[in-house]
Parts: C-alpha cells; sequence; structure tokens
C-alpha cells in the first residue's frame, strides 16, 4: 500500500462512522506519522495497520492466548480495539501499559470490520477487485487484450484477456480480473467480481438417447445472475435448457466451484472451494457449502442449510439443517453413525 498519515486515516475513520471523533492525544498518544503497511498483530511492524477483536489477550502467562510477556512485544502503528475496552480513561491506560510499543489504538465497534475497511480504502489498488467493485464511476476501462462484443455496463473494469461475447450484458461496477469468459444469452447485475478463469454460461453437460445413440442438448437460455455476487478462480456456471441458470443476489463462490445447468441459486449463498451442484438444483437463501461437497442433480436445498466439507447429498435437505457425509445425513445422526462404525471396526 501507499503510505498514508495517521491523521488521515483519523480522520477517514470519523467520517465513514467507525469511530468518534476524539482529540490528537487521546488515543494517539502520539505525534503524526506514516503508516505504510498491514500485518497480523503477531508479526505487525511499527508502520503496521493491525487489528484485535478483544478474545485473545490473557493476563494469565498460563493460559492460552496473548500473555503480557507477547504483548509488550507488539509493535504496530495503529491497532484498532474494541470500542468498549476503551471505554473509561483508565481502562485505556491499563491497556496502553499492556501494549507500549503500539504507537495508536483506535477504539472502534468492530475491529474486523475497521480493519477490512481500512484495507478496501488504502490498500486495494484495483487489482482484486474490490475497490472497484463499491462504486467506480465513469466509463468502463477494457484492457487492450479483452474482447468485447456484448454490454458492459458504466463503470466495469475488463481486464487482459477476458472475453464478453455477443449477447452478453454486465451491470454496472463489475469486475473481470483476467482471462475471463463470458457467454451469451448472460446477463449480470451490478458490482459482480469473477477472479481469473472463471467461465460464465458454457454449455451445459446434457445428453439425451434416441434410436440408441446419446445425443446433446443445446443450451441456449444462458444465465442470470443478480448484484454484489463472486466469482473465484476458474469457477463454472453454466448455462440453461429452456430457462436461465439463475443466481441471487450477494452470493459468493469460491475457487473451482461448479454450478450445472438450470440450477437456482438464492440470495446470501456461499460455496467453498471444488464444491459443486449438478443439474436443476435448487438452493435456498442463506445455505452454505463447505470445501468440496457436492449436490446431485434435481435436489432442493432448502434455506440456511449448511453442507459439510466432502459430503454427498442425494435427497432433499429441509430448511435450517446441517448435514454430513455420504450419502449424507443429519449431522447428529452422522456422528453417531461414524462412532458405532469405529466400534464395530475394533471388534
Amino acid at each position: 500500500m501507499k503510505p498514508v498519515l495517521f491523521s488521515t486515516v483519523r480522520e477517514w475513520l470519523c467520517a465513514e462512522g467507525l469511530t468518534q471523533p476524539f482529540s490528537g492525544t487521546d488515543f494517539a498518544g502520539c505525534e503524526d506519522f506514516e503508516l505504510t503497511g498491514f500485518a497480523p498483530l503477531e508479526t505487525a511492524g511499527a508502520s503496521d495497520v493491525s487489528f484485535w477483536v478483544g478474545d485473545n489477550f490473557k493476563s494469565d502467562t498460563n493460559v492460552p492466548g496473548f500473555s503480557d510477556s507477547v504483548l509488550g512485544q507488539v509493535q504496530a502503528g495503529l491497532l484498532f480495539v474494541p470500542a468498549s475496552l476503551v471505554a473509561g480513561s483508565e481502562s485505556l491506560t491499563v491497556l496502553k501499559a499492556r501494549l507500549p510499543k503500539v504507537r495508536a489504538l483506535m477504539p472502534v465497534e468492530n475491529p474486523h470490520h475497521a480493519m477490512v475497511e481500512f484495507l478496501k480504502r488504502f490498500a486495494c489498488d484495483g487489482a482484486d477487485g474490490v475497490k472497484d467493485a463499491d462504486g467506480m464511476n465513469g466509463a468502463a476501462r477494457i484492457h487492450p487484450t479483452a474482447v468485447v462484443e456484448g454490454i458492459v455496463g458504466e463503470g466495469c473494469r475488463i481486464g487482459p484477456h477476458c472475453v464478453v461475447m455477443a449477447g452478453a450484458e454486465l451491470g454496472a461496477n463489475c469486475v473481470l480480473e483476467s482471462s475471463v469468459t463470458i457467454y451469451p444469452y448472460v446477463k449480470i447485475g451490478e458490482g459482480c467480481i469473477f477472479q481469473a478463469g472463471a467461465v460464465i454460461g458454457s454449455r451445459g453437460f446434457g445428453f439425451y438417447d434416441y434410436q440408441g445413440k446419446r445425443r446433446m442438448i443445446p443450451h441456449l437460455a444462458g444465465v442470470r445472475i443478480g448484484d454484489r455476487c463472486s466469482f473465484g478462480a476458474n469457477t463454472v456456471v453454466a448455462t440453461g435448457f429452456l430457462a436461465p441458470t439463475s443466481i441471487g443476489d450477494d452470493s459468493h463462490f469460491d475457487s473451482m466451484v461448479e454450478i450445472a445447468h438450470n440450477c437456482k441459486v438464492g440470495n446470501h449463498v456461499f460455496m467453498a472451494s471444488q464444491s459443486a451442484l449438478a443439474g436443476s438444483v435448487t438452493v435456498g437463501d442463506g445455505s452454505e457449502f463447505a470445501g468440496a461437497a457436492k449436490v446431485a442433480d434435481h435436489i432442493t436445498i432448502g434455506k440456511n442449510v449448511r453442507v459439510a466439507a466432502k459430503a454427498g447429498v442425494t435427497r432433499n435437505v429441509p430448511d435450517g439443517k446441517t448435514v454430513s457425509g455420504f450419502p449424507a445425513l443429519e449431522i447428529d445422526l452422522w456422528r453417531r453413525c461414524m462412532v458405532r462404525l469405529k466400534q464395530l471396526g475394533k471388534k
């Protein structure tokens, strides 16, 4: 990140409502200085920004966590801390005494959120799409090596070797990082991010038998994606047959995720790396899939469902359930089965 003055960060935090205005020495305890980087608390240097969420400082050296001897070595330039810890001058004095090498303590409601907002404001250069997707203005920026035949909205960023085919539409402020392919009949909302190698709208893996021969099904219905979604590296979303594959708002997909043809994915859905949905799967709002979880075709996953890592779902899952194993069972039942299987194995 480019160097930034502590006073600039302090003014920005107050303007964003992340902290309350205060005098220059209430929490800083030092003159203005430059911040040049960011790091975890354990490795932060004197000009780095870091944060502490308030649950890993231990006064007893025999308790796992940050003992006073460890705290005394923390060297962050700016440390975001929970505002509840510095509500009074006495607690502030105690905290400063435990962190003698920290140049500035900044009280915020949620240190983790403040750290994320700091990175988005001062450290992101647009390479990962975060800063740009939060609100770019003006004409789209298209790399000279990109091929854009479809419609690209205002403020989009199209990276090197990306392809937006004729008939595709991107809403405002979308980011295609590099080597992203958007097929025809794909319509994407605003503020979506696609990491390197993502493919949206490729033909679905569908075949039918006729006169003793397996024949390929044309998939021409496209893909519909809502607003503020993100797609990890080499993630694939296949186009629908007669109706489009659809994804709601604020859903996020890790690297190498597969969403097959005619799936209907709701809002606020999260899928970790190598998880996959076979054709015509329906996923309710708020559901989450851990790494390498798989769902068979024509299955309905309810709202707020959790699918454990490497689970294989072969039947519908009601709202709010957590499932694990193959074939996937409710997690408490699966755990009892595993215990019983282990016992049988020892006989």
